[in-house]
């Protein structure tokens, strides 16, 4: 597919030359949570602008608050330690920490993963480049449609694993499977319904702390679109729990802030949690529906669910909106 069928944004983005800012080479080591007040960012080679919730920020940068009420709050991924940079404070970035350079200090909170940077995966949320071959068939007529039903999908990773499909008109049955390739592992069931927990016996040949993917079908017809998801350790288990109820308990409350959506996120993306992910993320478009960054993330989340023809319309979006999100061959 041609990089010029992604829009006319971007077509036109590949004419001009990528802005001098882009960080092409390098990977974000962590991301914008809060701005209050007059916060800018610097990335290599550009001048200061305007930051925005939900930024990568790469090493190297340089982060600046201006007046009164200012402030920026930045989680590393590293371990999801936050820091608050206070008003009239210029920083750099490090790889897992903040460098102040003017104004005083930076504050820096403990780290909120109790299991290191090995723990979990990195957040493909916020780290992943886009190649061409993931928007491949995103104009195939109908997929868009399709791939609605397969945002109805879901899978509880929870020992033992448990899925869940919407029905497909005149399906008897349905074929599941879970595979991991690099483990050398496939195993299917024929389903009679739209729901199906794996027995002990069959989820015990599952490995913790292992990713899989599973995905669904009637006859020849896609009912769910491979996806991933990782079976939890207990600890992992654990924590995600701990950290939806925190979340959950916030917005019961009607206290849930940015950074709350932002730290959620964080856990789902490490977590290979999808269907949240995607939940959240069309929750933040709501909220910023002209912030370009929410849609870089959601571009990513429905890659990962394998719905192109959405990360296609989502990227799309993101370019409308003044973002720079290049695709690689």
């Amino acid at each position: 597919m041609q990089l010029s069928r992604l829009g006319p944004a971007l077509a036109l983005m590949g004419l001009l030359g990528a802005p001098a800012w882009c960080q092409d080479n390098s990977t974000p080591v962590a991301v914008i949570s809060l701005v209050w007040g007059q916060v800018t960012v610097k990335h290599e080679q550009a001048d200061y602008k305007p930051a925005r919730w939900l930024e990568p920020i790469y090493p190297g940068d340089f982060v600046k608050t201006s007046g009164a009420g200012s402030k920026l709050l930045i989680t590393f991924f590293n371990d999801n330690h936050q820091e608050v940079v206070g008003t009239d404070i210029e920083a750099t970035v490090a790889p897992e920490a903040l460098k102040p350079l003017k104004g005083g200090k930076v504050r820096r909170d403990g780290a909120r993963n109790p299991f290191g940077a090995g723990g979990v995966d990195n957040p493909f949320v916020y780290t992943r480049k886009l190649v061409a071959d993931d928007f491949k068939g995103a104009d195939a007529p109908g997929l868009y449609e399709a791939e609605e039903a397969y945002l109805k999908a879901a899978v509880n990773s929870s020992f033992p694993p448990s899925f869940a499909w919407p029905a497909q008109s005149g399906a008897q049955s349905y074929h599941l499977q879970v595979k991991a390739p690099s483990l050398q592992f496939s195993w299917a069931k024929t389903v009679a319904g739209t729901r199906y927990k794996m027995s002990q016996d069959e989820a015990n040949a599952i490995s913790k702390g292992a990713t899989y993917q599973w995905q669904v079908s009637a006859g020849s017809t896609p009912v769910v679109a491979a996806y991933p998801f990782k079976s939890l350790t207990l600890p992992l288990e654990k924590w995600l729990k701990e950290q939806r109820n925190d979340f959950n308990g916030k917005r019961s409350k009607k206290q849930l802030q940015r950074s709350d959506y932002t730290d959620y996120l964080l856990v789902c993306s490490q977590l290979t949690r999808m269907d949240e992910a995607i939940t959240l993320c069309q929750e933040m478009a709501a909220m910023d529906a002209n912030n370009p960054r929410v849609f870089r993330a959601l571009t990513r989340v429905y890659l990962g669910k394998g719905c192109p023809a959405h990360a296609k319309k989502a990227h799309e979006t993101q370019l409308q909106l003044g973002g720079y999100d290049p695709i690689g061959l």
